[in-house]
């Protein structure tokens, strides 16, 4: 399909907007939106940007506070057609200029909420669109952008193309132990990272949970919602189950918290240390980075509910899950369906139909490509891997050494914002003010 021929109606993705009933429940957070809403939202917004020069093509950047806003917005600029490029919140300085100067994107979407802060989630919030000056329409079929860590050097832009999409949600709902229909889960991993995203927030829409979004990261607040919505599962990083596993039960994390969780912990609490007990909590999964033995083994007593892992890259999307954490931290399970796997000198190497990045490698190149007519090949992940018994994928280390991120992000302010041509504001009910 050329990029330009795609039409409101038939995105690749409409069927996870539309398959559901209008009062069916969409996400949690402060507030409850049906897919009724989200269907509003997100036809106001498409049409909105179209009217101001966005659509078949153009690609854009998505960065700001986390808020049912970005992801209104994520939605109309797929069914625009757009080319998204998805930057988290933290990106600044040198690290944010370098990756808008190599990646040109025509225009850059920024969300702006009172009180924002890193790990917070606010239901609505203000929309800033620049058109940026040099910047260049989409040359690839990716409709989405996302960026690796860069913990090893500044960070690469990974292009997914919509068939790429929709076979890793395949991959999810093949995998067992998943969210289920109707259950709910609470999503601390971000939406800019892949397992948030696909993992979390297209997995719930395409199997029919309802995506919950604590006010922010910290262990009351997920505390707070997990007992407040009745949630089954948590889908989260090494650092948020640690704080659940070390949190008191009887010492606020934030001098703003609510005082009500207090009162719950001390009727609710259980026998484990008194943190309140989460009776519906079925799952609990970590992705995104090594998961030590002492937060497992403490979540587990505090809960009754062992942390399973995650396992893959921007890259490749998930390599391997352990949903129910069966096989223990180090080991995060098998390799998904579908996913074809190699051990070269104990490097663990995935199959791709092509290169995911953007711009040419430098060497040495991470994807391998077969050469000839096929453009496929094996992306070296850089992780020391040994396989058990079982065929589970155990963690062994790194090949590559952690970069310095703050010579990375400090310093000179990106020079394509400063030369925009066209700023304007969305107000809250889609429309631009000036």
């Amino acid at each position: 399909m050329s990029l330009h021929s795609r039409r409101h109606a038939d995105w690749w993705g409409a069927g996870l907007l539309e398959s559901r009933p209008a009062d069916a429940p969409w996400a949690i957070a402060r507030s409850t939106v049906t897919y009724g809403q989200l269907r509003t939202q997100v036809s106001s917004l498409c049409h909105t940007l179209r009217s101001y020069g966005i659509g078949a093509g153009h690609t854009v950047a998505l960065q700001g506070a986390r808020s049912f806003t970005q992801m209104w917005a994520l939605f109309a600029l797929w069914s625009c057609g757009a080319q998204v490029m998805l930057m988290g919140p933290g990106l600044r300085g040198r690290e944010l200029g370098t990756l808008l100067d190599r990646c040109r994107p025509q225009y850059h979407l920024s969300f702006d909420a009172p009180g924002w802060a890193a790990g917070t989630f606010h239901d609505e919030c203000e929309v800033l669109v620049r058109r940026l000056k040099g910047g260049r329409p989409a040359e690839t079929p990716y409709c989405l952008v996302q960026f690796t860590s860069g913990s090893t050097g500044v960070a690469k832009a990974i292009g997914r193309t919509p068939e790429s999409v929709t076979t890793e949600l395949g991959r999810f709902r093949a995998i067992g132990g998943m969210p289920r229909p109707g259950e709910k889960a609470l999503l601390l991993a971000p939406p800019e990272h892949s397992f948030g995203l696909i993992g979390g927030l297209l997995h719930a829409m395409n199997t029919g949970a309802v995506p919950v979004f604590a006010r922010d990261t910290g262990p009351r607040a997920v505390l707070d919602a997990c007992r407040v919505h009745d949630v089954e599962a948590v889908l989260g990083a090494p650092g948020h189950f640690a704080g659940l596993a070390s949190w008191p039960g009887d010492a606020p994390d934030s001098p703003d918290a609510p005082a009500s969780l207090d009162a719950q912990a001390s009727s609710a609490g259980s026998a484990r240390g008194g943190v309140p007990s989460l009776p519906r909590l079925r799952m609990a999964i970590s992705a995104g980075d090594v998961l030590v033995r002492q937060i497992s083994t403490r979540f587990a007593e505090r809960f009754g509910v062992r942390i399973g892992q995650a396992y893959g890259t921007t890259e490749t999307g998930i390599i391997a899950v352990d949903t129910a954490g069966v096989y223990g931290p180090g080991t995060v399970g098998v390799p998904a369906p579908g996913v074809r796997v190699r051990l070269v000198s104990g490097e663990l190497q995935v199959r791709l139909p092509g290169s995911p990045y953007l711009a040419p490698e430098e060497p040495p190149a991470r994807f391998l490509a077969d050469g000839g007519r096929d453009p496929g090949g094996w992306l070296c992940t850089r992780d020391l891997v040994e396989v058990d018994r079982s065929g589970a994928l155990r963690l062994l280390g790194r090949l590559d050494p952690p970069a310095d991120r703050q010579v990375l992000t400090a310093g000179a302010t990106q020079r394509q914002v400063s030369d925009r041509t066209v700023v304007r504001r969305l107000d809250r009910d889609g429309f631009f003010a000036h």
